[in-house]
């Protein structure tokens, strides 16, 4: 099609033109040129205006109703199909990804279409991975195939022949992709989907193998008989499966896939034959590829895949069997790299990086090896399966024995553990409905998450009961938010190891109808539990999960939390921080607290007098007294509320689930500041506390800020507003939104949607949102002025800096940096502008300024760790570059 000019008259010609070949109904048409006309008038739009076309037309199809000719019944989408507006367009999927993000943005469309585009960009990556999964494994089993692309017949009467193997090639992916649209909820999940196409597989092999087509099967295939070349070979009533063999030759796991086979394959398939879809032997799922059946099954398969993508609107995967199958997207062509750059985006790949957390780093084992995309899925499930091998869903005998032991009767374990969680295992069941599962894979997901319940459940019970001896499990046990919490976790560990994209967190919160703030308690605890059993993937995963709890879930209007926070003031992070101790260093948060503290609800007044008693001191840690002679005589502790000691008791305020709460979240604060300000390049640590005060007094004093918001979006004004009033002639620190956006993008796990999509006001009509800076003009200024406005003038000498917290993991502000490498003591932290003091034993090499003898003594070292005799210095040493201080006793690693 051609460029359409700038004017009005030209692209409107164009849109029109446009829609008239794709036969969009007048109402979509004009709602498509409308929203063109208004994005034009607002926004500059980069490029060709044929690409930013394309995403009006598909919004507007997309969200409208078309009317069928059946009473009662509408299709979505204006049965237009995504390929072919592309085509015309002349954009490929990859850019049209690009392109339909930011046209979201700049229209301000709803969550749950965005939700639909992100499930379209999975969903593509996952496409792509199976079909670079499926070219090799077609070759294990058939032979001949090459690149000619199959001839398609001119005339009904040309004589019917055998099909050759592209033929086969392409029916079998027609076959698999058409099964696939029947799941179509669970269709991007990348476990059961590869598993699928085994299935497929096995069924194609089945039918060349009965057939007895010797010319399509690979003479070497492990899954043939081993006399399948004898003369006197005769072929058996029932074809040889051939799964397990597919699983062990490429990253399969045989039970799933068994599964799969017989509860979900061969279901749809079966109803294939019964519909006419599939002609053949209907009741051994044979004779697909004979003459005569062959031909009608491609025409018919095609036809069913067709009004499939038309009526659910994405992208045909038929165009992986074009003239350039690995190459062409859409209309252009896209090189490997660019199609691996898209499975790293959009998919579950284990190189994207960006998927690692700050947080919760120090759980993380080093990556063992290079994992595909499909090893790696399949390598969380396997662990997962692994760590519950002859586990039951039940309490086991130990748990038993333990609850005997402390008076707790076989009618309360009933009551209190068994009927809660069936219950919660049907409400899983019912969740796992929407994705279209078989009744068996159901039966086998909810026993999996409640083994694992079980598993986990006794873990902790036993971690506390050794904690706290004096509270009796009865009290445990009444704790039901807590064991609903646990489950749910669990259940998020089996989700995520399956892939199950379309139950992404946070759907398990409402499958259970629990809140962000109750689930945060229980993740790390969780976590400790299964570091050394599960996969890191999963728990890489439950990290990024804490975060997000963390930053914007807990903040929700709907959320506990504001109810917690009427009744006590929020404290500041200094009240609340564990200060520098071994257990400080060794990573735990909350070292003396217990599961049973963070769901008992606090007394108001009582955690006041604890919190804000005035004999306690600023950055004083709350669990040291202030009288140092009383602490080294005994361990008794002072009660604030009548200043008497007394002996073998923990203060309350240690143990507030409140103060747990922003322990937590002050630590994840300070990392992404720290984070965001080394991107920026801000290094003074005068103007690090002044940004840190800032963000601490609005979360303080103006917590409200947060509400229905995220914290990134609250930082980034505090880092906005520090930098203007702190920026001078001699202190040029001023930075702009768009620096701060730039750099807040490129950090772990950040969202373009968190500065570009900012609720602005709640109304009667629905909330008005806004970008960052429309936020940071009409609320933020109107609430922070006048505190920012005391680091400036006169002023700036008086006002009272907040101490910046020590955070976990994070090289910015941790004395030996980040530890970077679980194997070996191998830290990062930026490079400061004078050189650390010279220590004994340390081995030092700063790059650009240190002699290249001392970078050849830390790689002498590094490589004796690996291959060579173990010779370890007697202390650290450290390696200094542009960026960064490692303290190496291994590889390097950043």
């Amino acid at each position: 099609m051609s460029k359409p000019d700038d004017n009005d008259e030209n692209w409107s010609t164009t849109m029109d033109n446009l829609c008239s070949q794709l036969n969009v109904d007048p109402v979509a048409t004009e709602k498509s040129k409308e929203s063109f006309a208004e994005i034009k008038q607002n926004f500059t739009l980069d490029g060709d205006a044929l690409h930013w076309m394309a995403c009006a037309l598909y919004v507007a199809c997309r969200t409208s109703i078309t009317p069928t000719v059946e009473t009662g019944k509408a299709v979505k989408g204006n049965c237009v199909s995504l390929t072919r507006l592309l085509r015309l367009c002349n954009i490929s999927l990859i850019q049209f990804f690009t392109k339909i993000k930011n046209w979201m943005d700049m229209t301000l469309m709803p969550a749950d279409f965005k939700d639909k585009i992100s499930r379209l960009e999975h969903k593509f990556a996952v496409s792509t991975i199976l079909f670079r999964k499926f070219q090799p494994l077609f070759q294990e089993i058939f032979t001949g195939l090459n690149n000619e692309p199959v001839k398609t017949k001119s005339s009904k009467k040309q004589k019917q022949q055998l099909c050759n193997t592209n033929a086969l090639f392409n029916l079998t992916w027609c076959l698999y992709i058409s099964v696939k649209g029947e799941f179509h909820n669970s269709a991007d999940d990348l476990v059961d989907m590869y598993h699928l196409l085994l299935s497929c597989l096995d069924f194609m092999f089945a039918n060349a193998f009965m057939a007895d087509r010797r010319d399509l099967i690979n003479p070497s295939f492990k899954g043939l008989p081993s006399d399948w070349q004898e003369d006197d070979y005769v072929v058996p009533n029932k074809a040889p499966c051939v799964i397990s063999v597919l699983c062990e030759l490429k990253d399969g796991l045989a039970v799933q896939a068994s599964t799969m086979k017989d509860y979900s394959w061969n279901r749809v398939v079966k109803s294939f034959f019964e519909k006419g879809i599939l002609k053949g032997d209907s009741e051994k799922m044979l004779g697909v590829l004979d003459i005569g059946n062959f031909d009608v099954n491609v025409k018919s398969l095609n036809n069913l895949y067709e009004t499939y993508v038309l009526s659910v609107g994405e992208f045909d995967e038929r165009i992986f069997l074009g003239e350039h199958a690995h190459e062409q997207i859409g209309t252009k062509k896209v090189s490997d790299n660019e199609i691996s750059q898209v499975i790293a985006n959009f998919g579950p790949s284990a190189k994207t990086c960006p998927d690692t957390p700050l947080t919760g780093r120090r759980y993380l084992g080093r990556r063992a090896e290079e994992l595909t995309p499909v090893s790696e899925a399949n390598n969380s499930l396997a662990r997962l399966a692994a760590f519950l091998r002859q586990s039951k869903p039940q309490p086991s005998t130990c748990m038993m024995r333990l609850f005997s032991e402390y008076g707790v009767s076989d009618e309360m374990i009933t009551k209190k553990v068994i009927v809660p969680c069936n219950i919660w295992m049907d409400q899983f069941a019912e969740s796992l409905k929407e994705s279209n599962c078989s009744a068996e894979t159901i039966a086998y997901r909810c026993n999996m998450v409640t083994c694992l319940y079980y598993k986990v459940f006794e873990h902790i019970i036993r971690e506390e009961h050794r904690k706290k001896p004096q509270v009796s499990l009865q009290m445990l046990l009444s704790q039901e938010t807590y064991q609903l919490t646990v489950y749910a976790c669990c259940t998020e560990v089996v989700l995520h190891s399956y892939g199950v994209h379309s139950l992404r967190f946070p759907r398990v919160l409402q499958i259970y109808g629990l809140s962000a703030f109750h689930f945060y308690k229980i993740i790390e605890l969780v976590v400790k539990t299964v570091v050394d059993k599960l996969s890191r993937d999963v728990i890489k995963h439950l990290n990024a999960v804490e975060e997000q709890v963390l930053e914007s879930l807990v903040w929700t209007s709907d959320s506990p939390l504001w109810d917690q926070i009427a009744k006590i003031p929020v404290p500041p992070s200094c009240k609340v921080t564990i200060p520098e101790s071994p257990l400080r260093r060794s990573g735990l948060q909350s070292p003396v607290s217990a599961v049973i503290d963070r769901y008992l609800t606090p007394m108001a007044d009582q955690a006041k007098k604890q919190l804000f008693k005035d004999t306690v001191k600023p950055g004083q840690s709350l669990l040291v007294q202030a009288n140092p002679t009383q602490e080294a005589a005994s361990p008794a502790t002072v009660n604030t509320a009548s200043n008497e000691t007394t002996p073998n008791t923990t203060p309350k305020k240690t143990n507030n689930s409140l103060i747990l709460f922003f322990r937590k979240f002050y630590s994840l604060a300070v990392v992404r500041m720290n984070d965001l300000c080394t991107r920026l390049r801000l290094t003074d640590d005068e103007l690090k506390r002044k940004i840190w005060t800032c963000l601490e007094y609005s979360i303080m004093h103006q917590t409200q800020l947060m509400k229905d918001r995220h914290l990134d979006q609250i930082l980034m004004c505090a880092v906005y507003v520090i930098c203007k009033v702190s920026n001078s002639a001699s202190n040029q620190v001023e930075r702009t939104f768009a620096d701060i956006m730039r750099c807040y993008r490129a950090r772990p796990l950040a969202d373009n949607h968190v500065y570009r999509s900012v609720l602005i006001s709640h109304g009667d009509k629905g909330s008005e949102r806004g970008d960052l800076i429309n936020f940071y003009n009409r609320v933020y200024v109107q609430c922070m002025q006048n505190f920012a406005l005391r680091f400036t003038g006169r002023n700036r000498d008086e006002c009272s800096l907040s101490p910046l917290p020590a955070g976990r993991g994070d090289a910015t502000y941790s004395p030996g940096g980040q530890r970077v490498s679980c194997t070996h003591q191998l830290y990062v932290k930026p490079l400061t502008a004078s050189p650390p003091p010279p220590r004994k034993h340390h081995l030092t090499y700063r790059f650009s300024r240190s002699p290249a003898k001392d970078l050849h003594a830390i790689n002498t070292l590094v490589s004796s760790e690996v291959g060579g005799p173990r010779q370890r210095p007697t202390g650290p040493m450290r390696l200094v570059y542009n960026s960064a201080l490692i303290d190496v006793n291994g590889n390097v690693t950043i």
